[in-house]
C-alpha cells in the first residue's frame, strides 16, 4: 500500500464520468487522502477494526467473503466510483468481509470522523455517498434473491451480463469483458463450483453466445443470453453500456491476454 497524499491526477478514462462520481472526487480531494494498492494485495479483512470507507478512483476492487471451510463467495468487483467499506462510516468497527485489489487500484480513503466533521458544512456530499451506499444494498439484495431463487445457468448469465454492462467494452461485433477474470472467480461470484461453471461456459460457447479464452470473456449473442438470464430488455438498469462505440484496447491488457496461456484458468 502506497500513500500519495491529496493531490494524485487521473484522466478521464480512469474515472467514472459520471457527476455525482465527479462531485465526491472533488469533494473527497479536499480532506481525504488517496492510497495506493497492488493487484492482489489485502486491503482489510474480516474482523479488523476500521474506521475507514473507501472510493475507488482507479483500478478494480474484489469483495468478498469466506465461510469456515475456506469457501469463497465473492460479493461485488467494483471499478472507479464504487464505494465499499460504507458500514464503518456509520459505526461498524469490525469488518464482515474482506477487500482486495483486484489490479492495481488508487482508492478515495474517507475517514468516519473526518467526514462527520464536513457533514453538516456539506450536505450534497453526504447525499451522493448516501445514494452510492443505497446502491450497494440494492445490489446485495438482488444477488441474495438470485442465490435463492435462480439456478446456477440464469445466475451465470446475469452475472456476464452485469459483468459487461460495468466492466465492458464494444469491440465489433460483441461486447467485451474488459476485466482479467477466471473461471474460479466467476465460479465464486454465481456461487457455484469451478467445473460446473466450465461446463455452462463450454455450453455458451458452443451454443454461440459467448467466445472466450483464458483471463477473456465476450458476448456474441446478447439477446440470446438475456433469454438464458430470465430477463426482458426492459428490465435492463442501464442498457446503455451495450451500444457502446468501438475503443481502443488497452496495449497492456491485450499483452495480458496473449500471455496467458500458461496462466491458471
Amino acid at each position: 500500500m502506497e500513500k500519495n497524499g491529496r493531490g494524485i491526477s487521473t484522466s478521464a478514462s480512469s474515472s467514472s464520468s459520471s457527476p455525482s462520481v465527479q462531485l465526491l472526487e472533488r469533494e473527497l480531494g479536499k480532506f481525504c487522502p488517496v492510497v495506493r494498492f497492488r493487484e492482489g494485495e489485502l486491503i482489510y479483512g474480516p474482523c479488523q477494526r476500521g474506521t475507514t470507507a473507501y472510493l475507488v478512483r482507479r483500478g478494480r476492487v474484489k469483495l468478498y467473503h469466506l465461510d469456515e471451510s475456506g469457501k469463497r463467495l465473492t460479493l461485488a468487483i467494483l471499478g472507479p466510483g464504487g464505494l465499499f467499506g460504507e458500514a464503518a462510516l456509520v459505526g461498524e468497527e469490525h469488518r464482515e468481509s474482506s477487500a482486495e485489489a483486484l489490479e492495481d487500484a488508487v482508492c478515495w480513503v474517507i475517514d468516519r470522523e473526518a467526514l462527520r466533521a464536513r457533514a453538516s458544512r456539506h450536505p450534497r456530499l453526504m447525499i451522493e455517498l448516501l445514494k452510492l451506499f443505497v446502491r450497494r444494498t440494492e445490489e446485495v439484495q438482488e444477488r441474495l434473491k438470485e442465490m435463492v431463487f435462480k439456478d446456477l445457468e440464469t445466475r451465470l448469465a446475469r452475472i456476464l451480463l452485469h459483468l459487461v454492462r460495468h466492466h465492458g467494452r464494444k469491440a465489433q461485433d460483441r461486447w467485451e469483458v474488459d476485466l482479467k477474470i477466471t473461471h474460479q472467480e466467476i465460479a465464486e461470484l454465481v456461487g457455484g463450483t469451478r467445473e460446473n461453471v466450465t461446463m455452462l461456459l463450454n455450453r455458451f460457447e458452443a451454443e454461440g453466445l459467448i467466445a472466450k479464452q483464458r483471463y477473456y470473456l465476450a458476448i456474441l449473442d446478447f439477446e440470446g443470453l438475456l433469454k438464458r438470464a430470465a430477463l426482458d430488455p426492459e428490465q435492463l438498469e442501464d442498457p446503455a453500456p451495450f451500444q457502446l462505440q468501438p475503443q481502443p484496447q488497452d496495449q497492456d491488457q491485450a499483452q495480458a491476454r496473449g500471455d496467458s496461456e500458461d496462466a491458471r484458468g
